[in-house]
């Protein structure tokens, strides 16, 4: 391995042999074998999840009663609909730089730091004998992060050393928010995250920040940022109106769970009906749903090009080969891996909803049908 330094970047340049990409590929071979259950396992759970959600969501729609603004006894235990105005007791307080406004019912602290990020990009060519050699560029840039960036794993540390962050971002609730006459749960009252921009007049912040616009800033010069650099800004959730649908507890909505354990804890700024809500709810669980499949199926994509990289790498003695094998080995996987996918999730619904499960069933077989149809058309012309 050998680097070269060059302005603000560095290049690496790794070579490998034959024999040590066979190892590589065994290892990964063996890595391979334990994703394909995990991802099975994600499909599998995902397509639960999502059923039970869909199912509670369903069932709580139905039973869910319209309340008043003031709480009824005879409520207590069910899934409620409430509209009224949010207030608090005690406005949402920054309890470092002090910002507040009257009736703030949340507040939300984000704190940046002008600090040193660290890309690569790499290039790899390979060689007769399998051998294979890979340029490995890091550069460096200056960006403004909310996380704190570590600089003790880059390659070219010298002179990209990022300071700690001496505040970080957090969120600060009113004291006894109350919908109506209702306190709000905090687990309930963290559903209203539509944050909108405050003013930061009357801000008793700390000796080394100023004002720049908008923002708290910690620096000579916001047109100019140097490393280390902080700048801050405030978004809150104003008093309003706002709807929710929770558990009624005596005078509190919490969260409501379900026989199947279930949550339901939903609100919204504005007036909203419970069927709003629900709606809403609903359409995030699908795509959450969507996501973990594509997560899923991602994984058992990538288990199965693991399993079968053995044979590519010990292929590449001539690296014609290897690519030809490589791609051979993608379509192969991808003609796996899509059905197989689709019989976990139709076995996960038969075992919720069987209907839907057999139809899934049902095109997984033709999923399958139609790789094999597609491998015996490409077939016959190399009989011939």
């Amino acid at each position: 391995m050998t680097g070269d330094f060059s302005g603000d970047s560095y290049t690496e340049v790794t070579r490998q042999g034959w024999l040590s990409r066979v190892g590589g590929s065994l290892v990964g071979m063996l890595v391979g074998f334990l994703l394909v259950p995990i991802s099975i396992v994600v499909l599998y759970w995902n397509e639960g999840r999502a059923v039970d959600a869909i199912r509670s969501l369903d069932q709580g729609a139905k039973q869910t009663i319209e309340a008043g603004a003031n709480p009824s006894p005879g409520n207590d235990g069910k899934l409620v609909h409430v509209t009224g105005p949010l207030t608090t007791s005690s406005a949402a307080r920054d309890p470092a730089f002090h910002i507040t406004a009257p009736n703030l019912i949340r507040l939300h602290r984000q704190v940046e730091m002008y600090q040193w990020e660290q890309q690569a990009s790499s290039s790899s060519h390979e060689e007769i004998g399998g051998s294979k050699t890979t340029e490995t560029t890091y550069s460096y840039r200056k960006v403004w992060s909310e996380h704190e960036i570590d600089s003790t794993d880059f390659k070219k540390p010298a002179g990209h050393r990022n300071p700690e962050m001496p505040v970080k971002s957090g969120t600060y609730d009113g004291k006894n928010v109350r919908l109506g006459e209702y306190r709000l749960d905090p687990q309930v009252l963290s559903g209203l995250d539509q944050f909108k921009s405050i003013s930061i007049e009357g801000a008793d912040a700390p000796e080394d920040f100023k004002a720049s616009g908008n923002n708290l800033y910690s620096g000579r010069d916001p047109a100019n940022p140097e490393i280390g650099d902080i700048r801050v800004s405030f978004t809150g959730v104003a008093a309003q109106t706002a709807s929710a649908v929770a558990g009624q507890s005596g005078n509190t909505l919490s969260p409501f769970t379900g026989e199947n354990g279930y949550t339901i804890a939903l609100v919204k700024p504005g007036v909203a009906s419970a069927a709003e809500l629900f709606k809403a709810k609903k359409a995030e669980e699908g795509a959450l749903t969507w996501i973990l499949r594509g997560v899923g199926f991602v994984m058992m994509l990538v288990a199965l090009l693991l399993i079968a990289s053995p044979l590519s790498t010990v292929l590449a003695v001539i690296p014609l080969f290897e690519w030809v094998a490589e791609a051979g080995i993608f379509a192969v996987a991808l003609g796996v891996s899509v059905p197989l996918a689709l019989v976990v999730i139709a076995v996960a619904w038969i075992a919720h909803r069987p209907i839907t499960g057999v139809l899934l069933l049902a095109v997984a077989a033709g999923a399958v049908f139609l790789v094999r149809n597609m491998r015996a058309k490409r077939a016959a012309p190399a009989r011939a």
